[in-house]
């Protein structure tokens, strides 16, 4: 019995998720791998709830995901978080996060969000899971370089067309 709960401690754990975003991944690995997936929106689902409760910054949540995220995963992650829009405009204050890091059961991800003094700052959001426990925020670290310019919009213009025509 205890040889095989080792042994499929063993098969999950080895076959689970690797992924960056942006992807830095080989293009066969890049098959394995699509952002809208589950675990990817529900981990950039946590970070910026997390990030909005922590930060604060706004009322509604406006988010932007690391390039190379599809417009199916933006929609996910705007389901799961009820109410939040993706960001459509340069011009728009919003939480980014510019870079994710899924590494079997443990994610960072690397957010710019709105200071309260009018800029934006970066922080590293760690998060963890197991076979059994959902994904949890583990630790943060804010970093205190200010952020000059906040990044660009991810969505495409057709991606936003197509999910304002679909909404009821």
């Amino acid at each position: 019995m205890r040889n095989l709960l080792l042994s499929s401690i063993l098969l999950f754990s080895g076959c689970s998720t690797v992924a960056t975003y942006p992807p830095i991944e080989t293009e066969s690995a890049l098959s394995f791998s699509n952002s809208a997936n589950e675990q990817v929106p529900t981990i950039m689902a946590k970070i910026l709830t997390y990030a909005h409760g922590r930060f604060g910054g706004m009322d509604v949540i406006v988010f932007n995901l690391p390039d190379g995220v599809d417009k199916e995963t933006y929609n996910i992650v705007a389901k799961k978080l009820g109410g939040a829009l993706p960001m459509t405009s340069p011009n728009e204050i919003a939480y980014h996060i510019i870079e994710l890091r899924l590494r079997g059961f443990s994610a960072d991800a690397d957010v710019v969000f709105p200071s309260t003094s009018g800029g934006y700052e970066m922080a590293t959001i760690q998060l963890k899971s197991s076979l059994i426990d959902p994904w949890v925020i583990a630790d943060e670290r804010v970093w205190l370089i200010p952020t000059s310019e906040p990044p660009t919009p991810n969505y495409s213009m057709e991606a936003i067309v197509e999910v304002e025509t679909d909404s009821p």
